[in-house]
């Protein structure tokens, strides 16, 4: 093809940037004239056009990008023309003859559409935390954890902060009250806090959140459930209430959405085959399907 390239080159290339500011208004305002106006190149019986580039070139493209991307736009066009000529030519009928397969593609992407459009008009989306916890129940065995994690409550205090005995009290105390007094606290005085019920995060997190550089199971099972640190100018509160090795069942939390697209894509199907059984039980009964 180095020879076509330089024949492109030398006799195309010129009408190609003289074409350019003409593909640029196409792209922006589309005329929608394929087919016609004048030729570019041609390969036996087959032509390509200007308006075969309309809205090939995105608005804002710079001429040099523009002229690459025409250049070769008509090259790979001239590539297959001649590639399909030739196997045209060269193919036996049996293997020419795609009509059987593409009225099959064609079944197939109507019955896909209507299925589709069936889905998004009748499929129950709702799905409610009790739905997820009832589905994690039946089924958490089959799910497991790639890495360790940590549920946790934490908060980062000045490390001159008078605070810091009540809130290494409040942290470690399971009083309701108590946590009530920590989230006042928190907002008040914390630099940072997160003090929700279920915050889970990976181990190798916890030193974005303190100086800690590690934390283990061991430690955990050792009872190191409080964890305070200090530098020059924070202090760093920790209390770990759960720990989940690698290779464990995840909590809900962590597998949620996960659950979540299973159960939709299991109330896809059911609709799916709901509708197909019915399909052909009225089918039959209207004598619209006879087994012989």
């Amino acid at each position: 093809m180095k020879i076509f390239s330089t024949i492109l080159n030398d006799r195309v290339i010129g009408r190609v940037l003289s074409l350019l500011l003409l593909i640029m208004l196409f792209a922006c305002n589309p005329a929608g004239n394929s087919g016609s106006g004048d030729v570019l190149v041609r390969v036996y019986d087959k032509y390509l056009y200007e308006s075969d580039l309309e809205g090939l070139i995105p608005e804002g493209t710079s001429p040099r990008d523009s002229l690459t991307a025409v250049r070769n736009f008509v090259q790979n066009w001239v590539d297959r023309e001649l590639l399909l000529r030739k196997a045209e030519e060269n193919l036996p009928d049996e293997l020419r003859d795609f009509s059987d397969r593409i009225k099959e593609y064609e079944n197939s992407l109507i019955i896909y559409e209507y299925e589709k459009m069936l889905v998004g008009q009748e499929l129950d989306t709702l799905i409610t935390d009790e739905t997820v916890q009832e589905y994690y129940l039946r089924n958490r065995h089959s799910f497991k954890l790639r890495y360790d994690i940590l549920k946790l409550n934490y908060l980062v205090l000045h490390s001159d902060s008078p605070a810091a005995g009540k809130f290494r009290k409040y942290l470690a105390s399971d009083d309701p009250d108590e946590k009530d007094s920590l989230a006042l606290y928190s907002s008040k005085y914390a630099t940072a806090f997160n003090l929700q019920d279920d915050f889970w995060i990976r181990v190798e997190e916890l030193s974005d959140i303190t100086p800690m550089q590690s934390y283990t199971y061991t430690d955990y099972l050792y009872n190191r459930r409080f964890v305070e640190q200090r530098d020059s100018t924070f202090a760093y509160m920790v209390s770990i209430s759960d720990y989940r090795p690698a290779d464990s069942i995840p909590p809900v939390q962590f597998v949620e959405e996960e659950i979540r697209k299973a159960i939709l894509n299991r109330r896809k199907n059911e609709l799916i085959r709901n509708m197909r059984q019915s399909l052909l039980q009225d089918a039959i009964e209207h004598n619209h399907v006879e087994i012989y």
